[in-house]
């Protein structure tokens, strides 16, 4: 574990400068993603205030190096369940634990601006100019009768311009939580030409509830 560099590791000591636990995490350079993989906490200390520190640390070292997201998972650990969403991860609907955080937004969107693409396609009697936005960072997308694209920038009437924050947008591409009740809710602010019919169909195709995106694709 300590040898390979693309690893990151901290061990935390007690009163008698013995280890008392570590975690460990590595950076996915494939996916420029950082992964924690274990968390091990000696069983007579309290597990959150132990380890919550460590993921800190490693947390500063994955943004110091770039990584454009960070993922951690367990097996129904309830330790992991407790800590994690502390720092911005949630969980999703699954048989597991699995917890995703955003580091690079811009990144993020442009990744994902691919996805959106394809499912404005689907979408059938629209056409127009739909914007997305995030914490500053947008995506255009261009939409005609035969084709989709994202273009990088565009001073033309925007039909349809929606904005919402990094976690609702985490949330909406995994099919964890749903666009119209969090539209209704005021989550996502909407700016549009389109009747409250049409808005509706435009979030259910962007982010269609319960469908789950394959990792690789990020």
């Amino acid at each position: 574990m300590l040898r390979k560099k693309d690893n990151v590791n901290w061990v935390a000591l007690g009163d008698q400068n013995r280890i008392i636990g570590y975690v460990h995490a590595r950076i996915e350079k494939r996916l420029n993603r950082g992964e924690f993989t274990e968390i091990v906490i000696e069983p007579k200390h309290d597990f959150e205030e132990v380890a919550k520190p460590l993921v800190e640390k490693v947390s500063a070292a994955f943004i110091e190096k770039k990584a454009s997201a960070m993922v951690a998972g367990s097996l129904r650990n309830p330790a992991y369940e407790k800590l994690f969403p502390t720092l911005g991860f949630f969980e999703s609907e699954s048989t597991e634990v699995f917890m995703y955080a955003i580091l690079n937004v811009r990144k993020f969107l442009y990744e994902l601006s691919q996805v959106f693409v394809s499912r404005l396609k689907q979408l059938e009697n629209w056409k127009g100019l739909a914007q997305m936005e995030c914490e500053g960072h947008r995506v255009f997308l261009e939409k005609t009768n035969n084709s989709v694209q994202r273009i990088v920038w565009t001073n033309q009437p925007i039909n349809f311009r929606i904005t919402l924050a990094r976690e609702l947008l985490t949330r909406l591409m995994f099919g964890v939580a749903d666009p119209i009740e969090s539209y209704r809710a005021g989550q996502i602010r909407v700016e549009t030409t389109e009747s409250s019919e049409k808005t509706n169909q435009l979030l259910k195709a962007l982010f269609p509830k319960g469908q789950f995106l394959i990792m690789d694709r990020w």
